[in-house]
């Protein structure tokens, strides 16, 4: 026998090399990409936005839906409660067109992508007019952000953890939409992102007249718009999802690149706003550690501080006993802590008890 026989008679009773933990999540992944999707998978992704002569019956059920859904959105915006506002993103459909578009984005089908992108856009403009239109009913006279209701203020300045989770909701998306056995699951990923709360958020704040606030609020959406559509169509292309054609395959490139480009633009003004509210963070620990060295016997009733173009601006409710030390001296100490010029507005209130009786 020849030794080249030996040696494979060698490597055939040898037991397979074993993958390493990484090795083995590759091969995973090699064996998932490389697969083709069923014809199952391939219809619920299909008709995820119907054509022909079931499209306008869609159109309609999806704008009825986001008018509900947009109002019951406002009015739990508008009266502070979380509980409605949740109960608008189980009924929002906007999850719906996004993936859809992602679906299309994949398999590089322009038709489907326009279609997609038409029913996102016409979801869009109805949530802001019905937010606006619930708060011109309801909104009341807001005249400061500060005199916003704590879930519209929640929505008017979204950072890198908005974003984290878009990206999380969209590949969970992503993974359920071919899998009808998973559908279930879709109405945990709406209320994990939101959608239409934002959008609602844009039209009230837009009757209220406070512009910067309506353009955080729409960017919140344009985030998680974005997000979704990324990691969606990441999951699908995870799920074997592929154009069918070679010039399929560019434009999936180049969509690719621009969704890419697309969330490294909106995560540019997240950033800064994460910055910002690291910032207000460190300036509040700054303000709470030098009040208890320059009199621990006060107690902080209200604080609001806000750092801009490196000054920190900090108004002080507090309640102590006796006669208040010098104000400067807190200034100076929190300057010394925060590292930057301050403008202190202290009011301090004595606190007296009176206990008398009469008989």
């Amino acid at each position: 026998m020849s030794d080249d026989a030996d040696e494979a008679e060698r490597a055939a009773g040898e037991p397979p090399a074993q993958l390493t933990p990484f090795g083995s999540i590759m091969e995973a992944i090699r064996s998932r990409v490389g697969r083709t999707p069923t014809p199952d998978e391939h219809a619920a992704v299909d008709e995820l936005i119907p054509e022909g002569d079931a499209f306008p019956e869609y159109l309609t059920r999806f704008s009825l839906l986001i008018a509900l859904s947009a109002a019951i959105a406002a009015f739990g915006l508008l009266s502070d409660s979380a509980a409605v506002v949740i109960g608008a993103m189980l009924v929002a459909p906007l999850m719906t067109p996004i993936t859809a578009a992602a679906a299309a984005t994949v398999t590089a089908r322009n038709n489907k992508l326009w279609r997609a992108l038409a029913v996102v856009a016409l979801g869009t403009l109805l949530a802001i007019f019905v937010g606006w239109l619930t708060s011109l009913i309801a909104g009341g006279s807001v005249v400061d952000v500060r005199q916003l209701p704590d879930e519209v203020r929640a929505r008017t300045f979204p950072t890198l953890l908005d974003l984290g989770v878009a990206i999380s909701a969209g590949a969970a998306a992503g993974y359920i939409m071919p899998r009808r056995s998973a559908v279930g699951a879709l109405p945990g990923v709406g209320i994990a992102v939101a959608l239409v709360p934002p959008l609602a958020t844009v039209g009230i704040a837009v009757q209220l007249g406070l512009a910067t606030e309506a353009r955080n609020a729409f960017l919140l959406f344009v985030t998680n718009l974005a997000a979704i559509i990324f990691a969606a169509g990441v999951a699908l292309l995870l799920t074997g999802f592929r154009p069918s054609q070679f010039a399929g395959s560019r434009a999936l490139r180049v969509r690719l690149v621009i969704t890419v480009v697309s969330v490294a633009i909106v995560a540019i003004p997240l950033y800064r706003h994460s910055q910002s509210v690291l910032e207000d963070q460190q300036l509040r620990s700054a303000v709470t550690r030098s009040v208890e060295e320059w009199d621990d016997s006060v107690r902080i009733i209200d604080l609001l501080a806000d750092e801009s173009d490196g000054l920190a601006s900090v108004e002080l409710f507090v309640v102590g006993r006796g006669d208040p030390r010098p104000a400067w001296q807190l200034a100076e100490g929190i300057r010394e802590r925060f590292g930057r010029p301050v403008d202190l507005r202290l009011l301090y209130q004595r606190d007296e008890l009176f206990i008398v009786s009469s008989r």
